[in-house]
């Protein structure tokens, strides 16, 4: 059994604090409050989902989504929505919930047709300036680990508030040089696994939203 689980927003918020992290999705002893933001994009997410996988009629509120799901829908190929992926620490595809997974993920919308991929990840920011194609990266990695006859992902974070479309591209042949780009932060994150220190991290949370009440950088505390 792999010694952790991770997954891009788990590695993203332990970059940001490592005691933030641990506390609130390895111990679980403390619980982040809900944000509106979150709240609206995963009801975006499903709404996305739903329509574009069975046809569900969009609520009225989510109309304004549909130009972009018909794009996708529209895409040649074998089509998957929401499609839940895991990694063993072997990096060989495996089930999701399987006790052996080291990584998971999930890909709002994915389209194979023959040996190329198209990758999309739904977006419901205002703004595209600070686009991260690093989930999209990860993703193509693990879609390559499951559609071993696909050798390109066309990769997109499609911002459908913010009507723009961040493009990327990752090829079967340079695997190697994207999992090195990940080497750093996944050594840390096991190093702080073995250790059991989870140091924290002054950032921007800190005073106003950082939920660890405790921490010596909260200002809420």
């Amino acid at each position: 059994m792999s010694n952790f689980t991770w997954s891009y927003s788990g590695l993203s918020l332990f970059k940001q604090c490592p005691r933030k992290f641990h506390r609130t999705r390895i111990l679980k002893d403390i619980k982040e409050e809900a944000q509106d933001h979150l709240i609206y994009g995963k009801a975006v997410h499903t709404a996305a989902e739903e329509y574009g996988r069975d046809g569900t009629p969009l609520p009225e509120k989510y109309k304004f989504i549909q130009p972009y799901v018909d794009t996708l829908v529209k895409t040649k190929g074998d089509k998957y929505y929401e499609l839940k992926m895991a990694l063993t620490a072997d990096l060989e595809p495996c089930e999701f919930f399987d006790p052996e997974a080291w990584w998971r993920g999930i890909a709002d919308f994915i389209a194979i047709d023959d040996v190329t991929a198209l990758l999309v990840d739904y977006k419901t920011g205002k703004s595209a300036r600070y686009a991260d194609t690093k989930q999209l990266e990860i993703l193509s990695l693990a879609l390559f680990k499951h559609f071993p006859k696909v050798n390109i992902v066309k990769g997109g974070l499609m911002f459908v508030v913010a009507d723009k479309f961040v493009e990327s591209k990752f090829y079967r042949e340079r695997e190697e040089e994207y999992w090195e780009s990940w080497d750093k932060d996944i050594t840390l994150l096991n190093l702080c696994f073995g250790s059991g220190t989870w140091n924290p991290q002054s950032n921007f949370s800190c005073y106003k939203f950082c939920p660890v009440l405790d921490c010596e950088y909260n200002g809420r505390g």
